[in-house]
């Protein structure tokens, strides 16, 4: 299978309802969006366990090319939500997208929005 691109969603003054703009992650195979300056992902899960959404980092530093760690981002518990980012330019892919895994088991009911 392959990761599920997201579409980025303009945030205005008058506020946004996220619940109308997410859509549902793709926590076996991640989510993946295009890199921006100031783009966030909101995250709400609807699972019965907490979730660890991880945003892979493919850079690597020095002579050997030592990978740099990927960030976990802090848990979101049952019926919660998070927002992360913005991103630094090291988590751009070579295709330009910022990758979103999910550890742990499979979890359900999880949506995912990324914003402007």
């Amino acid at each position: 299978m392959a990761r599920t691109a997201l579409t980025a969603v303009a945030s205005s003054e008058a506020g946004i309802d996220l619940t109308a703009v997410d859509v549902t992650a793709n926590t076996t195979d991640g989510n993946s969006f295009p890199w921006a300056a100031n783009r966030k992902v909101w995250i709400l899960n609807g699972d019965d366990a907490a979730l660890v959404p991880t945003f892979v980092n493919p850079s690597t530093v020095g002579r050997s090319a030592l990978p740099v760690g990927d960030l976990a981002g802090n848990s979101i518990p049952a019926a919660g939500h998070k927002l992360y980012g913005p991103f630094d330019p090291s988590y751009r892919q070579a295709d330009g997208s910022v990758w979103v895994d999910f550890a742990g088991t499979t979890p359900t009911n999880v949506t995912i929005a990324v914003l402007d």
